[in-house]
């Protein structure tokens, strides 16, 4: 997700003046998932179809941590550090959700498109950038605005770029498995997932509470419809659309409130309003999914309920281990949701001539959030399981079925 994930960045975008740090980490590079790739592999299903990704911070697995390094609370402790003993470029305490995919499909965990470090591409590529926007009407490439290095229009020009790329080796009988590349064929035949539009509302959210909730939500369907259409004209036969997570829920949107006395809240002690533009986007996304399949014969195409799920785990945490659903594991510990939002997860400021730094809770299993926004390592686990499943996915969906070549 975007400037929410380091709290102060929160209302001043995502700069890397706003993270304050305590403890040096090693280069994400070095922690990057070539390390993951050898302790990753899932005994689950053998699938032959390689993974493409697009969307932000929830399943970018290092692609910012490489391209603009330390510049972001995922380069520092205590993010990564309950699977890969360190920084691993990833906004959880351990894995993603599409590592837990990448790593039941047998494949390990996925390189970042960006990488050139003994790059693995064989099994799939990742071209989410945290931070990023389904529109792309903001600039790209500056850690210093509210959008992420790369939007969605911009991380699908770089998959076609990557595909033509891999078509000339083709042309030239280059062998593609000496260079872990996947082949055009398979391309077409892999299993794309797509996490977008987060980003947009959370920014719109603070930034004003006044903002045109029906033409941002148009303006957000029509970019994600965009980036499918030129995704399904380059072959791709399988695409996991998931929808918006209900931020109103998030313990850094419920901390964000707290602000406003007039904050109105629902039956899940949720921010109502916030939830209320999510909603519409969410609507809006699944009819969208509707027209598309129609129009573009597009079966391949579904769409995961993300936002059904998450509040199932605040209705009901107990079925899924959880004690705290509206708390977050990493914080400063400022009141009920373990929000600071001047000492974002992984920093220390003083106050009053002390230090508080927002540590790492003592189980993150016992959480639905690890920072405010993104979700635990256990959590994310959850997700990828419903997914594998078929649980919440629109229509019916089989991952062994779209694993074939």
């Amino acid at each position: 997700m975007g400037p929410l994930i380091g709290y102060a960045c929160l209302l001043k975008g995502w700069a890397a003046a706003c993270l304050i740090v305590t403890t040096l980490a090693r280069s994400p590079v070095e922690a990057g998932s070539h390390f993951a790739r050898r302790v990753g592999r899932g005994a689950g299903i053998m699938c032959q179809a390689p993974v493409v990704v697009f969307g932000a911070s929830m399943v970018d697995v290092g692609e910012n941590a490489v391209a603009q390094p330390f510049s972001s609370a995922s380069d520092f402790p205590p993010y990564g550090v309950d699977y890969f003993g360190k920084p691993a470029g990833r906004f959880s305490n351990g894995r993603l959700v599409i590592d837990f995919i990448s790593q039941e499909l047998g494949y390990g965990l996925l390189d970042p498109y960006v990488n050139s470090v003994n790059p693995h591409f064989e099994h799939g590529v990742d071209f989410a950038s945290s931070g990023s926007t389904a529109q792309s009407g903001t600039q790209t490439g500056s850690s210093t605005r509210r959008s992420g290095l790369f939007n969605l229009d911009v991380q699908v020009k770089q998959y076609k770029l990557f595909k033509s790329k891999i078509k000339d080796l083709e042309s030239q009988n280059k062998d593609l498995k000496h260079l872990s590349l996947p082949s055009t064929t398979s391309l077409s035949h892999g299993i794309y997932v797509m996490m977008p539009a987060h980003n947009d509302y959370s920014n719109a959210i603070e930034s004003s509470a006044n903002f045109d909730a029906p033409s941002l939500v148009s303006a957000d369907v029509s970019a994600i419809e965009l980036a499918l259409r030129g995704i399904r004209e380059e072959g791709a036969r399988t695409m996991i659309l998931m929808n918006v997570l209900p931020l109103g829920c998030a313990p850094a949107f419920l901390g964000f409130a707290l602000a406003n006395s007039a904050v109105k809240y629902d039956n899940d002690s949720c921010v109502a309003s916030y939830n209320a533009v999510v909603d519409l986007h969410n609507v809006a996304v699944k009819k969208m999914v509707q027209s598309l399949r129609k129009e573009l014969s597009w079966d391949g195409l579904v769409l995961f309920d993300l936002n059904s799920l998450y509040l199932d785990a605040v209705r009901n945490p107990t079925k899924y281990g959880v004690t705290k659903p509206l708390t977050a594991c990493c914080g400063a510990g400022a009141n009920e949701y373990n929000i600071n939002l001047a000492i974002p997860c992984g920093s220390s400021k003083t106050i009053n001539d002390t230090i508080l730094t927002a540590g790492r809770c003592k189980d993150p299993s016992e959480y639905i959030s690890w920072d405010g926004l993104h979700p635990t390592e256990t959590f994310a686990a959850h997700i990828a399981n419903a997914i594998l499943k078929g649980q919440y996915v629109y229509p019916s969906f089989s991952i062994k079925q779209a694993c074939k070549p």
